[in-house]
Parts: structure tokens; C-alpha cells; sequence
């Protein structure tokens, strides 16, 4: 075991790496690699659908429908959770496991079920009607070993888009996962103990809290919070050359710790495989150009919104609404959502003779 001394003696990069690893179980990965197991279980969800019920699910791997993601209850393409029998369903389970970790999958999983409480808090007084059958599945082009494809799951606060190539996944982003509320009563709950957010929140205030006077002039960017995530469902990001905030150079190694934590439990969302690979990519980034930025209240209870930033990668976080009990989290990838950089490339050896 490294001693806690020379640990916190070490650079970011050493820092990140090993939080993927502690956190990330890599020790637990599986022989076969996460894309090959995704391309199996949606050819299997396939075979068992109705004609009626596969033309819902697939459309074409260049429409446009595929980066057009929402977070807000609504009507989406694609066939909804609640079209599917007893013995359809765990297929699209087994999906979901292909492309999330344990903790991601139950995390998307109580953020579902997080739509039958709200039925029963809002008593149908609520704006939007609240159904935890209203999960959509899309399938974009033809699952495969070769060439282009990707899939979506995707409702009230939940996004999942993936994206595939030649059998790797290129991409996991956007990723959104949010719940409402988000401290949920025993008796809300009828009893379950539910895993939400606040893993992602506590590390969020507890960063800013580790934060000195002077750093935190530097870091908090707003005395009040926006009203939701900045980047809200925007389908392209801009790369950026500079950001907000503090960066990690001006940080303390037990600060950039607390950074670490923070990315890891945003990326720990997907498959080990695919988790430790962004890690150690992200970890290739320069101190200098990660900055952390906050704004609103400091507290738990108050307002609050923060995110962690470099040039190609983006994680926000906000909790304002409902008094701060409701999240929105997202993770983005400037070059790599839905596959934008990995297609181009893909696309130009595919026109070259």
C-alpha cells in the first residue's frame, strides 16, 4: 500500500490514475470487452421484439434524432419501457449492465423508479404526468462488429448515449443522470434505501469547503447559482482554450484528491473497461488546464452549482430547485460525444482508396 504521505506527494496525473483504480475496481475487469457484450445483448433484445415494436426501436445511425437528447418528461422516438412484456424486459436490462458499472446501473435504475415517487408526491398536481414506464430505447443503425452504430435509454432525467465503431466504444457521452428529489424519506421510499446523487453533491461541497479564502476568490464565480446545468441539452460542445475557476495547479495535492474523486464518480458511471480508459486519458491533461468553478451558496441546503472543466472534457453539477433537493448532472466530451471525432477519423480512412 502507498503511504498517504507519498501519495499526496503525488502529481495529478499519478493522483487520477490511482483513484481509477481504487475506485473503479480494475482489478475486477471481464475477459470479454464491454462493446462486444453490448452488440450481443441488443442483437438478443432485438430478436425478441415484434416487428411493430423494432420498427420504434431503430432508425437510421445518421439521423438526426441520435444527438438530440433531452432530459425533460416528454414523448421521445423509440420504444418506450412500457411496450415491452415481462419476458422482453430483462433484455433491455442486460443491456443497461453491458454499458454501466454496478454503481452507474443502479444509480440510472433508482432514478427511474424516482418517477413513481414523485407520482405520489405531486398527487397529480405536478406540470409534467410522472410514469417510470415512459423510458425510451433507440437503436441508431445496425449493431455490429463493423462500422457505425449506437444506442440510447433515455427519460425524465436520465440520457444514456453510446456510441460504437468497428466494436469499441468510442463514446458514453452525454451522460445525464439527475433526480428529483434528492434526499428521498424512508417513507417516500415505502421502506427501500435508494441510491442517488449525493456522492457527486458531498464531494462537490467538500471541495469547495477544503478550499482557502484566497482560493475560494479564485473558484466561485457567482454568488447565485444558475437554474440548471449550463450546458443544458446543447448536442455539440465548443472546445475551449481557457475556463473559469481555479485550476488544479493552484491546488493542494489533498485538494486534487478531492478532484479526483469527484471525476471518478461521474466516469464510474460506465463499465469498468471504458471507465478506466477516460480516466487515464483525462489524466494526460495538464494541471493547468483543469479548472474547478463554483457558484452559489457553500452549505449544504443552499443553492449550488460546480464543475470540473479542461480543454475536452466537461462535468457539471447543479441543485437549486426544490429548495436544493433536486440535481441535474452531466458529464460531456468536446471531441468524443456521440462520436464525433472518432467518426471523422473513421469516415476519412473509409473514403480513402
Amino acid at each position: 500500500m502507498i503511504s498517504t504521505r507519498k501519495f499526496f506527494s503525488l502529481k495529478l496525473t499519478r493522483i487520477l490514475t490511482l483513484v481509477a483504480c481504487m475506485f473503479l475496481s480494475a482489478s475486477s475487469l471481464r475477459a470479454h470487452s464491454s462493446a462486444a457484450e453490448m452488440t450481443v445483448a441488443t442483437k438478443a433484445l432485438l430478436k425478441v421484439l415484434t416487428p411493430a415494436q423494432q420498427n420504434l426501436a431503430l432508425l437510421s445511425f445518421d439521423d438526426k434524432e441520435r444527438t438530440h437528447w433531452l432530459y425533460v418528461p416528454s414523448l421521445r422516438p423509440g420504444l418506450p419501457l412500457k411496450q415491452l412484456s415481462d419476458k422482453q424486459r430483462p433484455f433491455i436490462q442486460n443491456l443497461l449492465k453491458t454499458a454501466l458499472s454496478q454503481s452507474g446501473y443502479l444509480k440510472a435504475e433508482t432514478i427511474r423508479e424516482l418517477e413513481n415517487i414523485l407520482k405520489n408526491i405531486e398527487a397529480g398536481q405536478g406540470k409534467s404526468p410522472r410514469d417510470a414506464e415512459l423510458y425510451y430505447f433507440t437503436i441508431f443503425g445496425i449493431p455490429s462488429d463493423k462500422g457505425a452504430w449506437g444506442w440510447r435509454w433515455e427519460g425524465h432525467h436520465l440520457s444514456l448515449n453510446f456510441t460504437i465503431i468497428d466494436g469499441d466504444i468510442v463514446s458514453a457521452s452525454p451522460l445525464f443522470m439527475g433526480n428529483n428529489p434528492g434526499s428521498v424519506t424512508t417513507a417516500q421510499a415505502n421502506g427501500n434505501q435508494l441510491q442517488m446523487l449525493n456522492q457527486e453533491d458531498a464531494q462537490g461541497l467538500a471541495l469547495i469547503q477544503s478550499l482557502t479564502p484566497e482560493q475560494r476568490k479564485v473558484a466561485i464565480i457567482a454568488e447565485k447559482a444558475p437554474a440548471d446545468i449550463t450546458t443544458k441539452n446543447q448536442e455539440k460542445l465548443e472546445r475551449v482554450a481557457t475556463c473559469q475557476g481555479i485550476a488544479l495547479s493552484a491546488l493542494t495535492p489533498e485538494q486534487k484528491y478531492k478532484v479526483g474523486r469527484i471525476i471518478a464518480e461521474y466516469v464510474g458511471r460506465t463499465r469498468e473497461e471504458f471507465a478506466l480508459g477516460e480516466m487515464i486519458a483525462i489524466s494526460a491533461t495538464p494541471e493547468n488546464k483543469i479548472f474547478f468553478a463554483w457558484a452559489g451558496g457553500t452549505e449544504a441546503g443552499q443553492g449550488h452549482y460546480f464543475r470540473i472543466e479542461g480543454p475536452s472534457f466537461l462535468f457539471e453539477l447543479d441543485n437549486t430547485q426544490n429548495s436544493a433537493n433536486h440535481v441535474h448532472t452531466v458529464w460531456r466530451d468536446r471531441r468524443n460525444d456521440f462520436g464525433y471525432d472518432p467518426l471523422a477519423e473513421h469516415f476519412k480512412k473509409a473514403h480513402v482508396k
